[in-house]
């Protein structure tokens, strides 16, 4: 399923995409990757999350844009929900309507997955991100709180259960 908004495609990731995905990469995760920005760590990320999560991508006159990933969570609730857990544009396709396509497209496939609700989450010191997606309708929810696991916590956890 792909869907077309004006000059922009948004359509599921291709294995063929993987070396046109790089740059795009390496702008959004920065030193956050974690391994080495090649194709080989990047198509198997892609593999790996395919279980999961759906990784879309934006193409604008035949070149990759953006990219977005959905994950569809099951809940206790009655319905599921979803999360857009990434979304990136080059910074020379921002204010085109590539993020909105991208956002949109997530929209309608968690409505046909049966999620009720779709959250985003963005960081603190991203204020345009968070300008975006009010303007997309989009209110403040929740605080989100992080910690690293490290083999240490595996280990005390097992030692409690």
């Amino acid at each position: 399923m792909s869907v077309l908004a004006d000059r922009v495609l948004v359509r599921p990731v291709r294995e063929s995409d993987v070396q046109a995905l790089l740059p795009l990469f390496r702008a959004f995760y920065g030193d956050h990757f974690g391994e080495a920005f090649t194709e080989e760590n990047v198509a198997r990320r892609l593999r790996r999350i395919g279980r999961a999560e759906t990784f879309l991508v934006a193409e604008e006159g035949g070149r990759l844009v953006g990219f977005t990933s959905l994950r569809v969570v099951p809940a206790i609730d009655p319905t599921p929900y979803a999360e857009v857990t990434d979304l990136f544009v080059v910074e020379d396709a921002r204010r085109r309507g590539v993020g909105t396509a991208l956002v949109r497209h997530c929209e309608d496939l968690a409505r046909t997955r049966g999620a009720a609700t779709l959250v985003l989450l963005t960081g603190h010191a991203n204020p345009d991100a968070q300008a975006f997606y009010r303007r997309l309708g989009y209110a403040d929810y929740a605080v989100a709180f992080r910690k690293r696991l490290t083999s240490e916590d595996a280990a005390a956890a097992r030692r409690r259960s």
